[in-house]
């Protein structure tokens, strides 16, 4: 399903109504009423509910969820933010309709109107007093119902979006309403499936209202959720199926791929990459590490093939033209189709250098697709301040907030508070596919935007993104783009989570047990 901004959506409706002769006051009647319907099947026995409308179209949804509400025998108290005279046109029929048909209408024009009302008489509060088209911070009656309504107990059903959060992704700049569920129209918001938004917008439910599937699928939407439309769309299981659709094929025709970390003392991260990789499916997997990294990890997972960087280059006062001369070699050993670096590769001076030779040398060594992760991402900050990422490979970086602030040499919070838009502009500062990691992880180029549609919080755990690389390791593999790569590869891994924690009725996991679970999530795409 696609996913709008405010703009995008503004034009969705422009267009319904001027150009394809979609009646504005319909839509909203369509939209009010679906809001409805929901409160009713959510609350078959309700008898009062508190309506919260402003003067724009929201508002109008709120006097049309009013007016059905009212006229299936519940009580709908409309409580006015603002002053009746300025209600938009079309707001204005179903604010007329409801003051004839009897419904009762508070007009809140300052705090001091508020006092007195006692929300406890009430079931549940509906929130239709900003819009989608809300920029900055809520003030006046609308900012002073806000309050009002967080401070209560009821059950806050928020229209289109929760009032004072913006659509476009970007944090509250001040008080929004922290809403149960969401009743959004036509398209869900940014701000309703990325956070920090989604925090405030509870459960959703996107309302089908009639807008038309060429406007609502259309191309010129650039972002959209990871989810089985999206995998239909894109052949994301006939890709798939071919990894393993010829009988004769040989190991090496299904891939070989290049992991890179795994140093002293972190050896485990390596080995639940090539695991995550292998339970994923690929041909074959070859590990460069140091020696003694080696000596660990040999035989324990027994299709792993593993090699070293010679002995004599350990310490942080390696020659960097002997280094480069190790790691050429290593890329030489094999026909290598894409390469992970950076699970437990440490930050030593050895790490940096290695790191260094396989970004620039790998490509001669016809390894097009590159995925940095873990320790790779410091290395990373540091190289492109000397030179950039090689354009005849494809890269994808997988950062959390933290490596993403390094990268982009941008502040933690301004990532946090927007992270489609540093999704965004890591990929264009890197000319690669960035996945910034975190709940509702976003994967984009810097032109399309895929977010997550699985996961919980049991994933924040240590070598979880360890497991994330080794799938999209495996994937890389295949003819999938590296894009798809990268968003097939984080729904398998936020499934593979859920799965586990179903089957175990248990919100804690351990990275290792996503392993078993990834085949089977594969299975549900």
């Amino acid at each position: 399903m696609k996913v709008v901004t405010a703009r995008e959506m503004r034009e969705i409706d422009r267009i319904a109504i001027e150009e394809r002769g979609m009646p504005g006051p319909v839509l909203m009647c369509l939209a009010g009423k679906a809001v409805a319907d929901d409160i009713t099947n959510m609350f078959p026995g309700l008898k009062r509910v508190a309506v919260f409308s402003g003067t724009g179209n929201n508002g109008g949804d709120g006097f049309v969820a009013a007016y059905f509400l009212a006229n299936r025998g519940i009580r709908a108290d409309i409580f006015l933010a603002g002053e009746a005279g300025r209600i938009a046109d079309d707001a204005r029929v179903y604010f007329t309709l409801c003051k004839n048909s009897g419904i009762t209408i508070i007009p809140v024009q300052g705090a001091d109107d508020l006092n007195g009302i006692d929300l406890s008489v009430y079931e549940c509060a509906v929130d239709a007093l900003l819009g989608t088209g809300f920029e900055g911070t809520a003030r006046g009656p609308a900012a002073d119902i806000i309050r009002l309504i967080n401070d209560s107990d009821l059950f806050v059903v928020s229209v289109d979006i929760p009032s004072g959060l913006g659509a476009d992704g970007i944090a509250p700049e001040g008080e929004a309403v922290i809403a149960d569920r969401t009743v959004t129209i036509g398209l869900p918001k940014l701000s309703l499936v990325t956070y920090p938004g989604k925090e405030y917008a509870g459960e959703l439910l996107v309302a089908d209202i009639g807008f038309p599937r060429s406007l609502t699928e259309a191309d010129t939407l650039t972002s959209e959720l990871i989810d089985a439309d999206y995998f239909r769309r894109h052949s994301i299981p006939e890709i798939e199926s071919e990894q393993y659709a010829l009988a004769d094929a040989h190991k090496g025709e299904r891939g070989h791929l290049l992991l890179i970390g795994g140093f002293d003392g972190m050896e485990g991260a390596a080995m639940m990459t090539a695991s995550a990789a292998f339970e994923t499916g690929t041909g074959l997997i070859t590990l460069l590490t140091t020696p003694a990294a080696r000596s660990v990890i040999a035989g324990r997972i027994p299709e792993l093939i593993t090699i070293s960087i010679p002995a004599s280059l350990e310490g942080d006062s390696a020659d960097p033209g002997l280094v480069q001369d190790a790691v050429e070699s290593a890329l030489g050993q094999g026909r290598y189709n894409a390469l992970v670096i950076g699970p437990g590769m440490g930050r030593s001076g050895l790490a940096r250098l290695v790191f260094e030779s396989a970004v620039t040398r790998a490509r001669h060594y016809g390894v097009r697709r590159i995925l940095i992760d873990g320790d790779g991402l410091f290395h990373l900050a540091g190289f492109i301040k000397k030179e950039s990422l090689d354009r005849a490979v494809e890269y994808i970086v997988t950062p959390h907030f933290m490596e993403a602030s390094r990268i982009l040499e941008r502040p933690l919070d301004e990532i946090k508070d927007n992270r489609h838009a540093s999704a965004g502009l890591l990929a264009r500062t890197l000319s690669c596919i960035a996945l910034l990691k975190g709940p509702s992880s976003i994967v984009t180029d810097g032109d399309s935007f895929l977010i997550n549609t699985t996961g919980s919080a049991a994933l924040a755990t240590a070598g979880s993104g360890d497991v994330l690389s080794g799938i999209i390791g495996a994937l890389m593999l295949r003819r999938f783009t590296a894009l798809q790569s990268a968003a097939y590869g984080v729904w398998v891994h936020g499934k593979a989570s859920d799965l586990y924690c179903a089957e175990n009725a248990s919100d804690v996991l351990k990275s290792t047990d996503l392993l078993n679970c990834i085949r089977k999530a594969k299975k549900l795409i």
